[in-house]
């Protein structure tokens, strides 16, 4: 879908997992490589990783050919990747993906952008998780209104969240079971602690 462009977060610090998440490896893959591959079978313009500005080490690690961008306010965690990206999007749609989401399916990201593209009223897609909570850092936002409101939030508040952003531009919400024909599988698993990575691997 060439209206839409695809950005992997992977500049968290991964404090608590205590060795970066983006190469942890899952079935011989690093989730890094897993979220761009995701990705780019709905986004036909090319993903990019976002990074933040200390991981210049990263550079020669990541995926042959897949390029990057860095976060533009330092030290704004995901609220500062989905801005980069934002920033950096040159089509209609940004398509966002936390490299911490290793379940999140082809399936899941087509089903998204299909949902996007018969929601006109809404500048922004978020799929709510099976517990309710919504889940931001796999959602579909249109660049051209949700930056503007983003650069705003972030210069007014040192503290903002993604939560609050979300507040600000009000995104459609899309149930955790339209997105997947797999109802056993938590594609929203969140890999955060080293208990976490062992529980799937």
């Amino acid at each position: 879908m060439k209206n839409f462009s695809g950005y992997v977060l992977a500049g968290g610090r991964s404090s608590r997992m205590k060795t970066d998440k983006a190469f942890l490896e899952i079935g011989g893959e690093t989730f890094l490589s897993r979220a761009v591959t995701r990705l780019s079978e709905t986004c036909k313009n090319p993903v990019k990783i976002v990074l933040n500005q200390t991981q210049t080490d990263f550079i020669g690690r990541l995926p042959a050919n897949v390029p990057h961008i860095f976060d533009t306010y330092e030290n704004r965690g995901a609220l500062g990747g989905i801005h980069a990206a934002l920033t950096d999007c040159e089509t209609k749609y940004a398509v966002i993906l936390a490299v911490d989401l290793p379940f999140v399916t082809p399936e899941t990201i087509a089903k998204l952008a299909d949902i996007t593209l018969s929601s006109n009223k809404f500048i922004a897609v978020v799929p709510r998780q099976a517990d309710s909570r919504l889940q931001p850092l796999c959602a579909v936002y249109q660049s051209r209104y949700c930056l503007p409101a983003l650069e705003n939030l972030l210069n007014e508040n040192a503290s903002a969240s993604v939560r609050d952003f979300l507040e600000l531009i009000a995104p459609r919400l899309v149930e955790q079971s339209r997105l997947t024909t797999d109802q056993s599988k938590d594609i929203f698993f969140n890999v955060n602690h080293p208990a976490d990575f062992e529980h799937i691997i």
